[in-house]
């Protein structure tokens, strides 16, 4: 049965993350990005966004929105999807700095983002 035709309710997200980040890390990988629509990265983009923002606001904590920085994701692909994300939300990096520079929760200053999961 496909995942579409699940609830969600009845999809394991662990293991449909994972499936979904190793196919897309073999198209990177392969170039072949084709053979996922823009549709889809736009829809994987938009609930990533909005769970990482709803977690970071409900659980009143940071930790890293990508696995082991500077290996898989480089600098490059940060500036590309940030710039991409800001002008699709109309925001520039005036917006982002005032963002940027808000206070964190105490214990959790710059460099001692949590990098595990809950």
């Amino acid at each position: 049965m496909s995942l579409s035709k699940l609830k969600a309710s009845e999809i394991d997200s662990a293991e449909a993350a994972q499936a979904i980040f190793k196919a897309a890390l073999e198209a990177v990988e392969a170039g072949e990005t084709q053979k996922f629509s823009d549709e889809t990265v736009q829809q994987l983009m938009t609930a990533a966004v909005k769970l990482f923002a709803a977690k970071v606001e409900q659980e009143d904590r940071f930790f890293s929105p990508i696995l082991g920085p500077g290996e898989l994701v480089t600098p490059t692909d940060v500036v590309v999807t940030v710039s991409e994300i800001l002008r699709a939300v109309n925001l520039n990096t005036f917006d982002l700095a005032m963002w940027f520079n808000r206070p964190r929760p105490p214990g959790e200053e710059e460099g001692s983002r949590d990098e595990g999961s809950s």
